[in-house]
């Protein structure tokens, strides 16, 4: 007869491949059907559910989201189903799950257990010898908690989000004696006094039983027919997924084909949920909901979750990029399509097979292929890219900020800052596709060389926008100003005078470039203008704030101008034009 001798460490070893009890029939398996996102952080997740009614007509699911705005969480079934939806609630529940798994043996008390019934012989630590058979293990049950850290140590699934209401125990047991059978008698032998121990075929494994109680939340739908397999339809919006458009505008390293390539990508930001082999669709333009800060109440939850604003609060204050906010200068132009000239019929555009893009009322969708995004993961996928062409203006941007005469405003800038007039090299697209290209960054490049980074507009197709590129050097603008005339009591408005100002303004731009250049020079003052020289278009609005130094007058007695010019200016050819323009100020 052939005995196992062992010396027992004490070490716990968990099978891999933990699983709770199956799930109930009634409890619904979901699934996502599409994520529908936008730029500025929210999205509409589509889901499927199907399962079996119980007696009641029920059937849950305890898949709450953290996170829905009031009025846009909605379930239905789809046509044609004859088990219908009666009402649907939400609450807190307590769910219990339960596991029987096989341990290691970790102790002697183990073993014996394991054994029970078997023959075996015992060598004391006092150096005698006993033999005969494992009658009964004086125990008693324990119950033990697991931690965090224990849960991970045992193999156990994490549970996000739920640490506080989570309760996870685990059976043991206690003892310190136990009954072997010999024949002269039953004798009781303390578990201490062991020093080894052979048993015939031994088992080294023992089973214990895990429980987790948890509070979580859950979703019950009530149906019109009981025992029936249903499918549900759920729809809610909130926070936690956002795209960002990113573009590469590749320019034509030979100079006078003037052609580039726009390549469109969309980083996805995901801080909702998992999203396993669910299409995304991304939409340009961000749609009104009103209570999009109110939280719904089947979410059970007192205020909103915005987890993509705790993860990336910089970029989610910072890069406010919907195509309503962006403002219209010379350097970031838009013009509509029915003004453009020189448009292309027709680009060509390089879409990936898989992917498509359609228009939705006022909105633009790009339907994407299916992605995996866990939750915390970022991805970028590939858009379009479309070869198109571009031709080179030239923009000087002019700020005139005046003082009323109440307190004159004292300037402490260096005089190199105070002389330095910028003009700036950009770049006007045609968008000769049929897709809108929406806001986003745009990185230009030459021949894999970096030429820098700025903001592309919303372009609608047919449409042209200005991409600034860098400050050209070699284009260099400088201007005077000076007062060629005042009136006193030339205005009285509420009860005090008024004298005109009248002041002059030149401006000077040369093309100092081996090239011809087209330039454009914008002017802005507070004040009206009277003369313009060189053809230039003038627009007087009302008072605007930023045109002043601690202005203390009556918004009513000034105006506002914009004055443009359009020249082409060959290589070392000068534009010197002139503004003559007024203003009161109250004395």
């Amino acid at each position: 007869m052939k005995f196992l001798w062992i010396y027992l460490v004490p070490l716990i070893v968990l099978e891999m491949g933990i699983s709770f009890a199956e799930k109930a029939p009634n409890d619904l398996t979901l699934t996502t059907e599409k994520v529908i996102v936008f730029k500025d952080g929210y999205s509409l997740i589509l889901k499927k559910g199907t399962a079996i009614t119980d007696q009641a007509g029920e059937v849950f699911t305890d898949e709450v989201p953290s996170s829905a705005i009031l009025g846009t969480f909605w379930a239905f079934v789809p046509e044609g189903q004859q088990n219908k939806l009666l009402h649907f609630r939400a609450g807190w529940t307590n769910a219990v799950d339960t596991l029987e798994k096989e341990f290691s043996c970790s102790d002697y008390l183990e073993i014996l257990q394991a054994n029970e019934g078997k023959p075996c012989k015992i060598t004391g630590t006092d150096q005698n010898t006993y033999e005969g058979t494992l009658l009964k293990v004086l125990t008693q049950k324990t119950v033990g908690s697991l931690n965090s850290s224990s849960r991970e140590l045992l193999g156990l699934p994490k549970i996000e989000g739920e640490e506080n209401s989570l309760v996870s125990t685990i059976t043991g047991t206690s003892g310190s004696s136990f009954i072997l059978g010999t024949p002269q008698g039953e004798l009781l032998i303390p578990i201490s006094q062991i020093k080894n121990l052979l048993i015939q075929g031994m088992k080294t494994t023992i089973s214990r039983t895990i429980t987790e109680t948890r509070r979580t939340k859950r979703l019950t739908f009530h149906l019109t027919e009981s025992g029936k397999k249903c499918e549900l339809l759920l729809m809610y919006f909130g926070p936690g997924v956002r795209w960002i458009p990113t573009y590469q505008l590749d320019l034509s390293s030979e100079p006078e084909k003037k052609s580039v390539r726009v390549s469109l990508q969309a980083e996805i930001l995901n801080e909702s949920e998992d999203f396993l082999e669910v299409p995304f669709d991304l939409v340009v333009g961000v749609p009104n909901f009103r209570f999009r800060q109110i939280v719904s109440p089947f979410v059970l939850e007192k205020a909103l979750e915005n987890t993509l604003q705790a993860s990336d609060p910089q970029l989610m204050g910072q890069f406010r990029n919907d195509n309503n906010a962006y403002s219209v200068r010379s350097s970031e132009f838009r013009r509509e399509a029915s003004g453009a000239s020189g448009v292309s019929e027709g680009g060509s555009i390089s879409l990936p097979s898989e992917l498509t893009a359609s228009g939705a009322q006022d909105l633009f969708v790009y339907h994407l292929p299916k992605l995996n995004l866990k939750k915390g993961q970022r991805a970028a996928v590939a858009i379009f890219n479309t070869q198109t062409t571009y031709h080179d203006i030239y923009t000087w941007d002019i700020r005139l900020k005046q003082n009323s005469g109440q307190n004159p405003q004292s300037d402490d800038s260096s005089p190199l800052n105070l002389s330095l007039n910028k003009v700036w090299h950009q770049i006007e697209i045609t968008n000769n596709t049929s897709l809108p290209w929406t806001t986003g960054a745009a990185m230009l490049m030459q021949k894999n060389q970096p030429l820098g980074q700025e903001l592309l507009a919303y372009t609608s197709p047919k449409d042209e926008v200005r991409v600034p590129v860098t400050v050209s050097v070699e284009t260099r603008g400088s201007f005077t100003e000076k007062e060629v005339g005042r009136k006193l009591d030339a205005l009285k408005w509420n009860g005090y005078n008024y004298a005109e100002i009248q002041r002059e303004i030149a401006l000077d731009l040369c093309n100092n470039k081996s090239v011809p250049i087209e330039a454009f020079i914008t002017v802005q003052l507070g004040g009206k203008f009277d003369r313009i020289s060189h053809e230039g278009k003038g627009t007087l609005n009302p008072y605007k704030t930023e045109d002043w130094y601690q202005y203390q007058d009556a918004p009513g007695v000034n105006n506002s101008s914009t004055i443009q010019w359009k020249v082409k200016l060959n290589p070392g050819e000068a534009f010197t034009p002139s503004v003559l323009y007024h203003y009161y100020t109250r004395y």
